[in-house]
């Protein structure tokens, strides 16, 4: 009757301990079982303990189970494997009896036992899914406790894909596929929440375009053939303003990822990915419309609209004079913090790093920029908060403004300096900063390492000197960078 697990105190008060085994402690949620019988009656604590360990070894018979199931998986494993244990009972939604009008009277009546051995079936799995979920009884009212959602329940999932609520088809579907890869990707790629949002709306939205074009969400990947991808693809090369090639290069290696994915995340080798090689890299580049760098006069007339922006009250220009002066990309200049500008030191200097608004895009160098002395002015005239992790611009400071930034600062191009060339950007001054660091002859490594370009060069700057590296070092290199006059042939 279990009568090991109960402990008596040495005030006489009897209680129930019970060590869970370590292979269920992940399953279960803790490392032991623990009651107060609130009795010193032996007999009353014996009777108690009864009651209560059946409880426990209901929870340890279910958590066996699980465990036997994969418990330690991804929400995007649990659905397989909840999946397969439905199909090995017989109950997955796609083994459900179904029948054809045209059925004969044999049929109907073999029709009527599936169906009633089904029901006989489903009330089974019905009855050890609850007992699956109870977790105790409230002392109060003594009604039954169940286990909250939880996505990585196998047998909350089995339960979900076996009354319908959750899609999990025997067959990987574009669909299912689809929604696996982006919880997945979700995980692995841990984006600020805001850029997560954006990257998920974009993404399902190409799906569904494809699902369309397809006849369907449902359609089997195996189904969905090559010249199904390429006239998909061909698509966005037709109509009055067809999309660039890098446009359709960039939705090809998208929808790709979705089915290599599913092949390595099903285990399924007769998934194949119908985009494989449609991506044309040397036509990509053939027809791109690079961005150009500023000509000397634009960039000084450029200058002198960012300093009138900021002096007229608006951080925006201050933002775009850092990029200007560090050849930083859009990001990182909004999302500077109030501690990573350091202007009371011997070499006054911006941290370009990680923080709480922003991530270093693409894997940018974490490293500390000289400020040269026209930028070091606009900065002093900044009204910094008094915390360290405060954004120093504000509302721009945050990772949902960047795009607002960029369109700002490309307005001033546009409408300011009335240059309509769509290859000039605000994001041209770090195009700009690189040509004229290479007519200064600086180093291109630390033109790289300055702008935080990631290449083997400047990242061995990095690597040599971790996140410490000295900015005194390049005040020189700044200095020389931005006092050239004349670059390119313009």
């Amino acid at each position: 009757m279990g009568s090991k697990y109960l402990k008596r105190s040495s005030m006489g008060w009897y209680s129930y301990r019970r060590r869970v085994p370590s292979r269920l402690k992940n399953v279960i949620g803790k490392s032991e079982f623990k009651e107060s019988f609130a009795t010193k009656d032996e007999a009353l604590a014996l009777w108690k303990l009864g009651i209560f360990n059946q409880e426990v070894e209901k929870q340890l018979a279910t958590a066996e189970k699980q465990a036997a199931l994969g418990r330690d998986l991804t929400p995007a494993e649990v659905r397989e494997v909840a999946s397969r244990y439905l199909k090995r009972l017989g109950l997955h939604p796609d083994q459900q009896p179904s029948l054809t009008a045209s059925a004969t009277a044999e049929e109907r009546s073999r029709f009527t036992d599936q169906r009633i051995d089904w029901k006989d079936r489903y009330d089974r799995f019905l009855s050890d899914f609850y007992v699956s979920q109870e977790v105790g009884t409230d002392a109060k009212t003594w009604r039954t406790i169940y286990k909250p959602a939880d996505a990585t329940d196998v047998f909350q999932t089995a339960y979900l894909i076996a009354s319908g609520e959750v899609e999990a088809p025997v067959k990987p579907t574009w669909a299912s596929a689809c929604n696996d890869y982006l919880e997945v990707n979700r995980q692995e790629k841990r984006r600020n929440p805001y850029k997560q949002r954006i990257f998920e709306t974009k993404v399902r939205a190409l799906y569904q375009k494809f699902a369309s074009f397809l006849g369907g969400k449902d359609t089997p990947l195996e189904d969905i053939s090559r010249q199904q991808a390429r006239a998909y693809l061909d698509t966005y090369r037709q109509g009055s303003e067809p999309a660039s090639e890098a446009t359709i290069g960039r939705y090809s290696s998208q929808f790709g990822a979705v089915f290599n994915f599913a092949r390595q995340e099903y285990q399924n080798e007769t998934i194949k990915n119908p985009f494989e090689g449609l991506r044309n890299m040397s036509r990509e580049r053939d027809t791109a419309k690079d961005r150009r760098s500023f000509t000397p006069s634009e960039l000084a007339a450029y200058e002198k609209a960012l300093v009138e922006k900021f002096a007229g009250g608006s951080p925006i220009g201050l933002i775009g004079l850092v990029m200007l002066y560090t050849g930083c990309a859009t990001s990182e200049a909004a999302g500077l913090e109030v501690g990573d500008i350091r202007l009371e030191c011997e070499a006054p200097h911006l941290r370009m790093r990680a923080n709480s608004h922003r991530r270093l895009d693409k894997g940018r160098v974490e490293r500390s920029v000289p400020v040269a002395a026209p930028l070091l002015k606009h900065l002093k005239a900044l009204k910094l908060a008094n915390h360290a992790d405060e954004g120093a611009f504000g509302k721009y400071s945050d990772a949902s403004s960047y795009s607002n930034v960029s369109v700002q600062l490309n307005n001033i191009i546009r409408n300011k300096l009335k240059i309509p060339d769509p290859s000039l950007t605000a994001y041209s001054t770090r195009h700009t900063f690189k040509d004229r660091g290479r007519v200064a002859r600086v180093a291109p490594d630390v033109v790289d390492y300055l702008q935080g370009h990631v290449t083997k060069a400047s990242s061995a700057i990095a690597q040599r000197y971790g996140t410490g590296v000295p900015p005194s070092m390049y005040v020189e290199d700044l200095n020389k960078i931005l006092a050239t006059k004349a670059w390119g042939d313009n």
